[in-house]
């Protein structure tokens, strides 16, 4: 009892963390992501205790294809901080050695140029690991994957509201921490986007949430079907169906381009995938796919302002854009450190010796393909790649293969919050907060224990 108890309380601090991590700004802070990795290295031994007599390797096991590159990636993150001799330094990055060599003095050879930031950013990949490793051990049954949508579902819901309401309320300064509310829709994030990559996760993972309660079989009849809606109307799923329709209008409200693009593109793409291997595709399923984008993104789009959203997209040009300079000249560092990259976070510290005239400051390359290929090399980049296709494949072989509905909507919700992060991510900085990483790796956990969770008899 004492065993299974600390197991509890282990996947209660996963719950915890899913929803505490966006409210202090994204835990875009120094104290917040230090207080996050706190919490998951307590985590990490409690699970250790737990299962010390029952390692389950059969969870592990069908999330290696996850966690095994995660856990080779922080191994490239740590290699690329530990001092190297010169000479080697010469053969494997020779313009990093350049660098080195042209300082003055008795110093270290090292892959990354801005050693430090690299250690820190290995010290929160470790932690982003390790949470992995926990929740492939702990999210063990079909109750707690529901568990860990709902409270997806609940915090993005809360983030909504609160967004929502300050700016409908012209509010001067934020709630949380009192910083400068523009008309562009934050929550408890820094940046208008990263509210928007957040919502965008979430409100997928809500479609999965109500896939996983749709009807699986024909009505048969209009009775059946009146009843179904009526019960329907008064059901969990509706009021799910209203949190996401709450979720869009935040999401319309942060006047974030690419998030309400990568919303709608993902939603087409999940609904085409959907009709190729779903099982027996129910009706409910499409009348719910064609609701969300006729619904959500017309109608409620055009009553808060989507509008607005458009006349961004159109005003955007390499005349007004600075990021296709950023784009060009991030390229140029690629071709200088193509196999090892410049150093996890040292983005900031190299970009400025590439600019050929001033654009402003960017910490950020606002591309994560490309920023992971400057920090990290070529060869990292096709790793986090590989992770990504694979959990793809997994979704799409849940969908199509298996029974459950919590499983196959589950697989479907992490499809599309997949491809619209894949969207997103191309142009801006989305996985620099914790919260935004955190809740996508849960979200390619799931992807990973769908696969082989075995169903209840209700589900199927």
């Amino acid at each position: 009892m004492v065993v299974f108890s600390l197991e509890r309380f282990c996947f209660l601090i996963t719950v915890v963390l899913l929803f505490w991590l966006p409210l202090p700004l994204g835990s875009l802070r120094a104290w917040a992501w230090s207080l996050a990795e706190f919490a998951i290295a307590i985590q990490t031994i409690l699970v250790l205790i737990s299962f010390r007599n029952c390692v389950p390797f059969e969870r592990l096991k069908a999330g290696m294809w996850l966690l095994a590159p995660l856990a080779l990636f922080q191994v490239w993150v740590l290699i690329q901080i530990i001092p190297i001799p010169g000479s080697l330094l010469s053969l494997v990055s020779p313009n990093a050695y350049d660098v080195y060599a042209n300082m003055l003095g008795e110093h270290s050879y090292f892959i990354s140029l801005d050693p430090y930031s690299t250690f820190m950013d290995f010290l929160k990949g470790l932690a982003y690991s390790l949470f992995v490793f926990n929740n492939l051990i702990l999210i063990s049954t079909p109750k707690r994957i529901r568990i860990v949508l709902y409270i997806l579902v609940f915090s993005g819901f809360y983030q909504a509201v609160y967004a929502t309401l300050e700016v409908l309320l012209h509010v001067k300064h934020t709630w949380i921490l009192g910083l400068n509310q523009g008309e562009k829709a934050n929550g408890t994030f820094v940046y208008h986007n990263h509210l928007a990559n957040y919502l965008l996760m979430t409100l997928c993972m809500g479609f999965g949430l109500i896939v996983t309660q749709l009807y699986q079989t024909p009505s048969g009849s209009w009775f059946v079907r009146i009843r179904r809606w009526t019960e329907s109307a008064l059901s969990r799923k509706m009021f799910i169906r209203l949190c996401l329709v709450v979720m869009v209008i935040a999401l319309v409200l942060t006047r974030s381009r690419m998030g309400n693009t990568a919303f709608f593109l993902s939603s087409i793409l999940t609904g085409i995938t959907a009709l190729i291997f779903y099982k027996r595709i129910p009706r409910s399923l499409i009348i719910l796919i064609v609701s969300i984008l006729a619904i959500d993104t017309f109608i409620i789009g055009s009553t808060f302002g989507i509008d607005k959203v458009a006349q961004r997209i159109e005003a955007s040009s390499a005349q007004t854009e600075t990021r296709d300079e950023v784009v060009k000249w991030g390229l140029t560092i690629v071709k200088d450190f193509p196999l090892t990259g410049t150093g996890l976070g040292s983005f900031y510290s190299i970009f400025p010796k590439y600019t050929k005239y001033n654009i402003g400051y960017y910490d950020y390359a606002h591309n994560e393909y490309l920023q992971f290929a400057i920090e990290c090399g070529l060869p990292a980049l096709l790793l986090l790649a590989f992770i990504v296709l694979m959990s793809l494949f997994k979704n799409v072989q849940t969908i199509s293969k298996r029974n459950s509905k919590t499983m196959k909507g589950t697989a479907l919700g992490c499809f599309m919050a997949i491809v619209g992060m894949m969207i997103h991510i191309s142009v801006d900085f989305n996985l620099r907060p914790p919260a935004n990483v955190i809740t996508f790796l849960i979200i390619l956990t799931l992807s990973a224990v769908c696969a082989h969770i075995p169903a209840t008899r209700n589900e199927k």
